[in-house]
């Protein structure tokens, strides 16, 4: 008898609106998926929207099968259970210094912040301020930012602007989180500490900005590309306490590219990124 073709489970609210990052580690596995979808999990506002994400995420994924479930609870119930679970991965550290209560501070969260799907991790997206506000600790807010932006880029689609040869930008993905105190629990040092996906090496960095560092990633805000004598012009204009030669900032803008923090638009990963 032929042996039944084994298959991993991959759930809707896990997988559907990922990017880049998501999509390569769920490609990277041998045994070929089972798509299970959850549709009465599904908002009536957002139907078409999961629709539509359905069908990208088929094309993608190319999963073996997909299999409907039926909830073995009320919806509202196993949205819980799931977001539970969620938040213990995504949030190790905040559950450890809230030392429990997590099951109904996320009630009260879900009552704040109703939920829309499809990604269950995005709706995580305000429980920092959310904890900030309702628990007034400005230590647990930044545990739990810091957890949610690593959290973040990790399934993110972040999109590339159209590429236009020979111009820089700044990664798209960037993420910034300021702190005057350390913060050991999530690895945190004072001052300002920014977050990435970094294509080349595939994984999610981090790196401490100082002054000059903060100002180039400022001029290319907004989406701003520039060549690289057009990027000197700019931070060359800038009043700062301690300016740099022409040449130094070029040293340091070639660093902020070799760590990936700063883009060339045109370059090849980038036109594929963005097919």
């Amino acid at each position: 008898m032929m042996r039944k073709q084994e298959l991993r489970q991959v759930k809707d609210y896990e997988v559907l609106g990922v990017g880049a990052a998501r999509r390569e580690e769920l490609l990277a596995r041998a045994i070929p998926a089972e798509l299970l979808t959850h549709k009465e999990l599904v908002p009536t506002a957002q139907a078409s929207l999961y629709e539509a994400l359905l069908t990208e995420t088929l094309q993608w994924l190319q999963p073996a099968s997909v299999r409907p479930v039926k909830l073995p609870v009320a919806p509202s119930e196993y949205l819980l259970e799931v977001l539970l679970e969620e938040f213990k991965k995504q949030f190790p550290q905040t559950g450890a210094y809230l030392k429990g209560g997590v099951r109904e501070l996320l009630k009260d969260y879900l009552k704040e912040v109703p939920w829309e799907g499809p990604l269950l991790s995005a709706h995580f997206r305000y429980l920092p301020v959310f904890l900030k506000r309702k628990l007034q600790d400005p230590r647990l807010y930044l545990i739990a930012q810091k957890e949610w932006l690593w959290s973040y880029l990790s399934f993110a689609d972040f999109g590339f602007p159209p590429a236009e040869q020979g111009r820089l930008l700044v990664n798209p993905s960037l993420q910034s989180l300021y702190t005057a105190e350390e913060v050991a629990e999530v690895e945190l040092s004072p001052g300002l500490s920014i977050f990435y996906y970094d294509h080349s090496s595939k994984k999610i960095r981090d790196y401490k900005m100082d002054l000059w560092d903060a100002a180039i990633a400022d001029v290319l805000q907004e989406d701003r590309k520039y060549t690289l004598d057009q990027l000197l012009d700019q931070v060359l204009m800038m009043e700062l306490d301690s300016q740099l030669p022409r040449e130094e900032w070029a040293k340091k803008i070639s660093y902020l590219q070799a760590q990936g923090i700063i883009l060339e638009s045109g370059s090849e990963w980038i036109l594929n990124t963005n097919k």
